[in-house]
């Protein structure tokens, strides 16, 4: 697990009582950490660390898929079915299963990096006057996210911004999970990409274009893919859905060059095997997402050198090269 720097946490951050105990020799609260699958949940299996947070005793609330189940192996979880974005009449459904989970739990407070999956969790911590906080996703860098609107105005949650934030006072800024990295020049520049990943996540879009222009790049390179939904068939073959977690890190770890789109996620599983990824935005416009709000984490991540930012039907061949060149690795 990647921490923030320790210089970083964030000792200006203070929460109403009640506190959330330094002392490790005290009984640590009843926690449930609430996430979506996919970058949601590594951001705040990030995030718990790197705020310092007792966790001792703490119950997460996710849903249930090959990758939740490898990342919370050694974790208590409370599996509960998916809710998908934009699907908010299946999110307010939830809400009576949500208070049944929290009633036989009784947590003394809740943690969430949001997406609409949260909602009921947070309208049924708010009903029971349970301390919460929501801490928007490293996504939203120039507003606050369509569930973070909703929280601000419908529940008692205190509210959380990564990085800087956007001048709203109402929002308290904590450390980036994206603040713990730096990039120089890597050693050495592979001659020409032998072997790339790449990984398009967890979305319930597919992402045909992406696929189309990275086949017509490296037609000899041997790829590692994670196509997620995108249901692709290349000569012939089925090419791979769907990885463990330590099989698609392994193999970025191996790669030239990871290739992925601009999810939280993914990002940050390249970084941490020292890769500068090439990332492609999910378009709304082609029907990729349900926003443009990757076009926005991967141009504030490309300022930042983190990445290579390029929309899929303008990558070249040299934007490869140019991100193989390059290495990540914690402050």
């Amino acid at each position: 697990m990647l921490l923030l720097p320790r210089a970083a946490r964030p000792n200006a951050v203070t929460v109403d009582e009640p506190a959330w105990p330094a002392d490790r020799s005290r009984p640590a609260p009843r926690t449930l950490l609430v996430a979506t699958a996919g970058g949601h949940l590594d951001e705040l299996k990030l995030l718990v660390h790197a705020l310092d947070i007792d966790v001792r005793d703490a119950v997460w609330v996710t849903s249930r898929n090959a990758q939740t189940e490898a990342l919370l192996a050694d974790d208590v979880v409370e599996w509960v079915p998916p809710v998908g974005s934009g699907r908010r009449l299946r999110a307010a459904s939830r809400l009576p299963m949500a208070m049944r989970v929290h009633r036989r739990i009784r947590p003394d407070r809740v943690i969430t990096t949001g997406a609409l999956f949260s909602t009921p969790h947070l309208m049924a911590a708010s009903l029971a006057g349970t301390p919460t906080w929501f801490i928007d996703s490293a996504t939203r860098v120039a507003a606050p996210s369509s569930t973070g609107k909703f929280v601000s105005r419908f529940t008692r949650a205190k509210l959380h911004v990564q990085g800087d934030g956007w001048g709203d006072p109402r929002w308290t800024p904590v450390p980036g999970v994206f603040d713990s990295f730096e990039v120089r020049p890597a050693p050495s520049t592979p001659p020409r990409i032998t072997r790339a990943v790449v990984a398009l996540g967890t979305e319930v879009w597919p992402f045909t274009r992406a696929v189309d222009r990275i086949l017509e790049l490296l037609p000899d390179a041997e790829i590692t893919w994670q196509t997620g939904v995108t249901d692709y068939v290349h000569e012939g073959e089925q090419l791979q859905r769907w990885l463990p977690p330590a099989g698609l890190r392994e193999a970025m770890h191996d790669a030239d060059v990871v290739i992925a789109h601009a999810g939280v996620g993914t990002v940050l599983a390249a970084l941490g095997e020292g890769k500068v990824p090439v990332v492609l935005p999910r378009l709304e416009a082609q029907r990729e997402h349900v926003d443009d709000h990757q076009v926005e984490v991967a141009a504030m991540l490309d300022r930042r050198s983190l990445v290579v930012s390029v929309d899929p039907d303008a990558l070249t061949y040299d934007d490869l090269v140019r991100a193989a060149g390059l290495q990540a690795q914690p402050r």
